[in-house]
């Protein structure tokens, strides 16, 4: 199996932690998906209460715990604030950063969410494909922005009804209720904060979405001032 994309940890004495990608064209999908996954992981295990998947009528396993499974194990024994370099390479770049380990896994994350295949989460496909690890909150305004128009732009060339930017945040407070159900999956099946709190990140986020976005849109505005003509 190809890589495409390596997540890579190295902990504080110097074991290394490695995540390998492979892109199937629209989503990156984690090797190493055979490992059985753990009973919190199934479908009916703290399920989301706007899960659309019915008992009966849906997967064995929630997408995004399974893949949250997958990284869970590794981090266990790290507490949140321990520090970590973080080495995330492409075949167009290689980025390295020191960080915190609630930093670096929320990075993580936020790629393995994203690509799970959980229908609330598809929305950001796009930006998963295009992965930026440890975008700053104004680098993932642009980005989630930008992508939210472009779908727009696809939908009427479709023949489908414009979306509105209310939907935007619709869908992050979808995210919110995901979150929420991952962190009651793990608060008794883990030993450290080190997930938890990565999570915590990514909700926070999500939460403060909505206010965040009104407020670095209109800072962004100068920027396109050449495609305005007053």
């Amino acid at each position: 199996m190809n890589t495409d994309l390596r997540y890579q940890f190295t902990l504080p004495d110097q074991s290394t932690l490695e995540y390998l990608f492979e892109l199937d064209g629209e989503r990156y999908i984690l090797q190493n998906q055979n490992r059985e996954p753990p009973p919190w992981s199934e479908l009916h295990c703290q399920q989301c209460a706007h899960c659309p998947y019915k008992e009966g009528n849906g997967p064995t396993f929630c997408p995004a715990a399974r893949q949250l499974s997958l990284v869970v194990e590794d981090v266990n024994e790290l507490m949140s604030y321990d520090k970590v370099e973080m080495r995330v390479e492409t075949s167009q770049r290689t980025l390295i950063q020191q960080a915190s380990v609630q930093e670096a896994v929320g990075s993580l994350l936020g790629l393995l969410f994203a690509s799970s295949g959980c229908p609330h989460t598809e929305f950001l496909l796009p930006l998963a494909r295009y992965h930026l690890p440890m975008a700053t909150p104004e680098e993932t305004i642009w980005r989630a922005s930008g992508s939210f128009l472009l779908a727009q732009y696809f939908r009427e060339k479709n023949n489908e009804n414009p979306e509105k930017l209310e939907d935007i945040l619709r869908r992050y407070e979808n995210l919110e209720g995901i979150n929420r159900a991952m962190i009651k999956r793990l608060k008794n099946q883990v030993s450290t904060d080190s997930c938890l709190n990565a999570i915590v990140v990514l909700d926070n986020y999500a939460k403060h979405f909505p206010s965040f976005l009104e407020e670095s849109i209109n800072e962004l505005k100068p920027l396109y001032a050449s495609y305005l003509t007053q």
